[in-house]
């Protein structure tokens, strides 16, 4: 494609980190870099603890079987996401149960998700769609634990404080196409201790602290390398920086997409939502999103809602029809955090 849907933005800081940790031998889950990456996230959110993994898939599946949720358990979440959320509750053996959106912000509508709970619910995947924060006061109103999903929200607010400071626990993703990248790798961070130890426990095979080849619970690998952590930390050191970039790329389409007959995401008066892709919809998507790449613009449909979709229709146990409606006619455009003004010209072309 003549212009990517998104693509890292790396100094020379990544390369020297990496460097380093190769010349130091530390290469893989374990090493000064995965402390400084964790002690500099949870500085940057406000939390206790961080908790570096391989990915953000990895995070929600550690989380849920940290906090006990297993067979027979349900977890409430929004239809319209990335598969993760969902397959990590089918991972670890629970019944995910897909709710609508609110169409004021695309995010898990928590009316909708207040009918669905049971005596089963044992938790909820609040996911902060495309960087606008979720309702958590409404959502508190479940009485379940509350697991943040803010792997697209890097630097995302409400006027209580930043995506990835709500819940019990709260999740990231560094993949390649976020704001803040190592490539591929995940977060966990909460406040609470005890979880904290156990998420460590359960991401490092299960073995005690101090206590080596000494099993207490089943665990697994799900270990952030060093090598990765030291792309990680360069880029949080960067934080506020590629944060900005994207939203003055967001910016900047706002303005140049004035005349198309393309309508932007909502977003609700209380969030400052961050721009992981810029997203807008129109009914002649499918169309749009063709010709568009057939200019080699990376213009893409957004996800199928998951209640779509004959593997998680099941699990679907009422209507999701504004998760159906967005994902029929929503599409993400180029975005990247060192985007030109001439880069969202080409795009605002191609589109018009």
């Amino acid at each position: 494609m003549r212009i990517p849907l998104s693509q890292p933005t790396l100094s020379s800081q990544e390369s020297e980190n990496v460097r380093d940790a190769m010349a130091s031998g530390w290469i893989s889950g374990t090493g000064p870099y995965v402390d400084a990456l964790e002690g500099a996230l949870a500085r940057q959110i406000g939390r206790a603890s961080a908790i570096a993994v391989s990915s953000g898939t990895t995070a929600l599946e550690i989380v849920l079987t940290a906090l006990g949720v297993g067979p027979g358990d349900e977890v409430i979440l929004p239809a319209l996401t990335f598969a993760a959320p969902a397959a990590a509750v089918l991972t670890v053996g629970a019944v995910p149960v897909l709710c609508d959106i609110d169409p004021a912000s695309w995010t898990i509508d928590p009316r909708a998700a207040l009918a669905l709970r049971t005596q089963r619910t044992r938790a909820v995947i609040a996911v902060d769609l495309m960087g606008h924060p979720c309702d958590f006061d409404r959502l508190a109103e479940l009485e379940v634990p509350i697991v943040e999903d803010a792997a697209q929200a890097h630097g995302a607010r409400t006027s209580e404080g930043q995506a990835g400071g709500f819940g019990i626990a709260s999740i990231f993703s560094f993949h390649v196409n976020k704001a803040i990248t190592s490539g591929e790798g995940g977060a966990v961070l909460t406040d609470d201790p005890e979880l904290a130890a156990r998420v460590r426990l359960v991401a490092h095979h299960g073995m005690e602290t101090g206590q080596r080849y000494h099993h207490t619970v089943v665990g697994r690998n799900a270990r952030m390398t060093n090598l990765t952590a030291a792309v990680g930390a360069a880029q949080t050191a960067r934080w506020e920086e590629l944060v900005a970039g994207r939203r003055e790329a967001a910016r900047l389409y706002s303005t140049r997409l004035t005349e198309q007959a393309l309508s932007p995401r909502p977003r609700e008066p209380w969030a400052s939502p961050s721009c992981w892709l810029y997203c807008v919809t129109t009914p002649e998507r499918d169309a749009v999103v063709h010709r568009a790449r057939q200019a080699g613009v990376d213009v893409r449909a957004i996800w199928p809602a998951l209640s779509d979709l004959d593997l998680y229709r099941p699990y679907t146990p009422r209507p999701c029809t504004y998760a159906s409606e967005v994902a029929r006619t929503a599409m993400w455009l180029p975005t990247w955090s060192h985007m030109t003004p001439a880069d969202i010209d080409a795009v605002a072309e191609a589109l018009r």
